[in-house]
């Protein structure tokens, strides 16, 4: 029998490790241990050495997973994945979701846009591009308009959607009991159905905006047409709309009171175009921008539909958001109406106000940068946009000049006045009395429009002019206001849309509410160029009839332009596939490539 005699007898080693060394390394002829003999490794090994191989292990298990994942993303690619919502602060509340009666309400105009479509629309680049119409001719006099309708488009319960839809539509906006806000760019139109795909619109002179206004949403006539045309601000299909659209009502929270907070739509799976990969668009309504940056803050919606500059310091400290910025084809102007104050007719007066303006100063301090400054109402990238167009820069001497030559002499406090007679009596030194030459400037009670009337207001006393400065909420700055003409200068912002038609803001058929023309402007030869330029349909002819126009408007003056301010919005990191590329026309152009936003994603192979 063999008795077994360890080594480390002989050597005098006394501990247990070594033994078990020795046991485990006898059992086996092999020098390396097999897989199953692993486990007992704790045993053979010292704690340093175990801590060791431990240690390397997590190393190689680290390498081979990032080697792996570094393969896999060489190998694959991110892309956008189904489903997801995404929430969005507006400022304001829904009122009338209606393509036939959405008119100067930003959240009305955001939901019509999402839920319904038009024959035409724009596209990214600001192009006019088919929607609903497969394709359109123009008859060679320009007068008669046709579209072919897609096949196969149905509304969002179901019901196929064919011209008398189309013809329905304008029908309504032509009925004056609708009081529609576009009754005016329709009225003198014809509209016939040709076949139910198919449908004509007969203008009775050519009209070269004409593509613009085929934009118009269309709104389903079998929803409708039981609804009396004096309702139709009463119908509740103006806040459940039934469109056919990317998106269609889903639900929608009041409170106590009745006042619609939050709006959520699904996405369309009928879609006849390109199917957005968010499921559901929720909104959720804030009578202020604070309280709507605070709901961004908190993480109650993931972004926010207007940012003004002033506030954006607010956000910067808050990581994870996205800010896109835009130059919407607006102005900011201050418009006089010489017929609440008799010293504005004077041009010279107009002119000498213009020149003691700093523009540069408002888009400096103000704007942030954030603008440019203007001299004329058509913007760059318009046609028609002269970038000879007399400027009316700041010249303080100039100013004076012209007050000094119409005859304005400064009192001993440095503002100007004109003497005037009281009493035909000759040698009565009494009979006279000097009128200062003093306006009242006024504007809406917004963070920006205050400051800039606040400078122009300084800018005016540095000349001397007295000024005495209006501030109107915008609540009712409209129908107090704007609509009565009851301002002697007005500060305002105003969009001139897709297409640079002048018409609707300076010609003299336009002075009085709804028209735009806030100046109250009447010039005939100007009125003649403006009936001409939304005639002719050759960009270079209309550049020159608009370059003529804005000719005489800034030679007589009856407003100064400032600037074109920018649009910013924000929107959280979370959302994907926003583009900062986009041309918008309104604010509700942000969502023009919505179809493109994701919040999900994965991984696929490359090709």
């Amino acid at each position: 029998m063999h008795i077994y005699s360890p080594r480390w007898w002989k050597k005098g080693k006394t501990n247990h490790t070594a033994l078990d060394q020795e046991l485990v390394t006898s059992l086996s002829p092999f020098r390396f241990p097999r897989f199953k003999q692993l486990k007992y490794l704790p045993k053979i090994l010292s704690r340093q050495e175990y801590l060791v191989i431990k240690a390397l292990l997590v190393v190689i298990v680290v390498n081979v997973v990032f080697l792996g994942w570094r393969g896999y993303v060489g190998a694959t690619t991110p892309t956008p994945s189904s489903g997801g919502i995404y929430t969005e602060g507006l400022v304001g509340f829904p009122r009338s979701i209606n393509p036939v009666l959405v008119a100067n309400n930003d959240v009305d105009r955001d939901l019509v846009n999402l839920v319904f479509s038009g024959l035409l629309r724009y596209d990214s680049d600001r192009k006019i591009i088919p929607d609903l119409a497969e394709s359109y001719e123009v008859s060679q006099d320009e007068k008669t308009y046709t579209f072919y309708l897609k096949k196969n488009i149905q509304w969002h319960d179901g019901e196929p959607l064919t011209a008398d839809d189309v013809v329905f539509t304008f029908s309504r906006v032509q009925d004056q009991r609708v009081k529609s806000p576009y009754y005016a760019s329709y009225k003198d139109v014809r509209i016939e159905k040709k076949d139910d795909s198919t449908v004509q619109f007969i203008l009775p002179a050519p009209f070269a905006p004409f593509l613009d206004l085929a934009t118009r949403r269309i709104v389903p006539q079998h929803a409708w047409r039981e609804v009396a045309p004096e309702n139709f601000f009463l119908s509740a299909l103006n806040v459940k709309p039934i469109g056919s659209g990317m998106w269609k009502f889903h639900s929608l929270k009041k409170d106590r009171d009745g006042t619609i907070r939050s709006y959520t739509l699904v996405r369309n799976d009928n879609y006849y175009g390109t199917k957005p990969f968010l499921q559901k668009f929720a909104m959720k309504f804030y009578p202020d921008v604070e309280s709507a940056i605070q709901a961004l803050k908190n993480g109650n919606v993931d972004g926010i539909s207007f940012l003004p500059r002033e506030l954006r310091d607010r956000l910067v400290q808050h990581r994870g958001l996205q800010y896109y910025t835009f130059h919407l084809p607006q102005y900011t102007a201050l418009f006089f109406n010489q017929y609440q104050n008799a010293d504005l007719k004077a041009k010279a007066v107009r002119q000498a106000l213009a020149y003691s303006i700093d523009k540069e100063r408002l888009v400096r301090e103000i704007l942030k940068g954030e603008g440019s400054v203007i001299h004329a109402p058509i913007l760059p990238g318009f046609v028609g946009y002269d970038e000879a167009a007399r400027a009316y820069a700041l010249d303080l001497e100039k100013a004076r000049g012209l007050l000094e030559t119409a005859g304005w002499k400064k009192d001993t406090s440095g503002m100007y006045g004109k003497e005037e007679r009281t009493d035909t009596k000759k040698n009565d030194s009494n009979a006279s009395k000097t009128r200062a030459l003093k306006i009242t400037l006024t504007t809406v009670n917004t963070p920006e429009n205050s400051r800039v009337a606040e400078v122009i207001k300084e800018n005016w006393e540095s000349l001397g002019v007295g000024v005495e400065l209006q501030v109107v909420e915008s609540t009712v700055i409209k129908n107090e206001v704007i609509d009565p003409r009851n301002y002697q200068a007005l500060l305002y912002g105003e969009i001139i849309g897709s297409d640079p038609d002048l018409y609707p803001f300076w010609h003299s058929s336009q002075s009085q509410a709804p028209g735009l023309n806030l100046s109250v402007y009447s010039n005939s030869d100007a009125d003649t160029l403006l009936e001409q330029g939304r005639q002719v349909g050759q960009t270079e002819k209309r550049a020159e009839i608009y370059k003529k126009f804005q000719g005489i408007l800034t030679e007589e003056l009856p407003a100064i332009f400032l600037y074109n301010p920018t649009y910013n919005y924000v929107v959280s990191s979370d959302i994907q596939g926003v583009s900062d590329k986009k041309q918008i026309v309104y604010p509700s152009d942000r969502f023009v490539d919505i179809a493109n936003w994701y919040k999900k994603s994965k991984r696929i192979l490359k090709k």
